[in-house]
């Protein structure tokens, strides 16, 4: 039986008009089914977890063999372009690919940003929910925010 179809009976072992002494019988025999599934879903869970894990660290040890690549990509290039301004040679064709060094569009480069007028900063408005946290706490601002204080399983 699954944990549902443990806990449907266990409901309607409560609702039936049994004898004291058979019902707690039955729901000592639910309870304990229903422990042994806890048991099992705790391993199932701790499997799981190790399971992520390893996707995590893979993920992480991919992540910095990418970086190896792409920074390799970026010198491979660079040392080609160096070399085509060392001999001059800023366009030319082969067989498969063509090569040229051109100007990229023009980026902005900020010399003094205190003399750049205001209107072209963009004020992000960022709720500081920590600070208000703790002035809820005091009874501030009952209309705007409340604590709420939740519930969730842990397995040790």
């Amino acid at each position: 039986m699954n944990l549902y179809e443990l806990t449907e009976i266990y409901q309607n072992l409560l609702d039936l008009d049994l004898e004291d002494e058979d019902l707690q019988v039955h729901l000592k025999n639910i309870n304990d089914a229903i422990e042994t599934k806890a048991e099992n879903i705790a391993k199932v869970l701790r499997d799981l977890n190790a399971e992520a894990e390893a996707y995590k660290e893979e993920i992480e040890r991919m992540t910095l063999k990418k970086q190896r690549v792409e920074n390799r990509m970026k010198n491979l290039k660079s040392y080609l372009e160096e070399a085509m301004k060392d001999v001059n040679k800023l366009k030319f064709k082969t067989r498969l690919f063509s090569f040229a060094i051109q100007k990229n569009a023009p980026s902005l480069k900020i010399l003094d940003e205190s003399k750049i007028p205001e209107e072209y900063f963009k004020i992000e408005r960022k709720l500081n929910k920590q600070d208000l946290k703790e002035a809820v706490k005091k009874g501030l601002y009952p209309e705007a925010a409340e604590l709420v204080q939740g519930e969730s399983l842990r397995i040790r």
